[in-house]
């Protein structure tokens, strides 16, 4: 038994290596469709809010459109995820996005509790970035007769 443990636990494996990468895409994505849909119905203030975070890279004016490119980001980028379609294209503006929570949290010297969430959901971004969808997704059933790697 034991030993049946240690040989599946070693073994190499591309279609259980694409079965985790389509779990860890789908569930960011659940997370971001939930942040993105919360924030879209927050209200303006909640909006004005969340978007004054981009004025740690020097810009004062239109929180609240700001707050509204995060929440549609989070929204649209997390059905992307879900599906798996332009996982690529999509990670850009949310790697953008979780670049200036990191910022915001960062500069506010926020606790390590607060900020670790979005340096780890970055990270991810940029390992769907590198990676792509992978074979269980709609970027793979497009581009299945292409020869390029989606």
């Amino acid at each position: 038994m034991c030993k049946k443990i240690i040989e599946w636990t070693t073994h190499n494996s591309s279609a259980l290596q694409n079965l985790g990468l389509a779990l860890l895409r789908i569930s960011l994505g659940i997370m971001f469709l939930i942040f993105g849909y919360k924030k879209l119905i927050s209200g303006s203030d909640n909006l004005t809010q969340i978007g004054s975070a981009i004025s740690y890279f020097g810009i004062t004016r239109g929180y609240l459109l700001w707050g509204y490119a995060a929440a549609l980001t989070e929204l649209c980028g997390g059905i992307s995820y879900i599906l798996g379609l332009y996982t690529r294209l999509m990670s850009l503006p949310i790697i953008s996005l979780l670049i200036v929570a990191l910022k915001f949290h960062l500069q506010k010297d926020d606790a390590f509790t607060t900020w670790a969430f979005p340096a780890i959901c970055l990270s991810i971004a940029v390992s769907f970035l590198i990676a792509g969808s992978g074979i269980y997704s709609a970027d793979h059933l497009i581009h299945k007769g292409s020869h390029h790697d989606v």
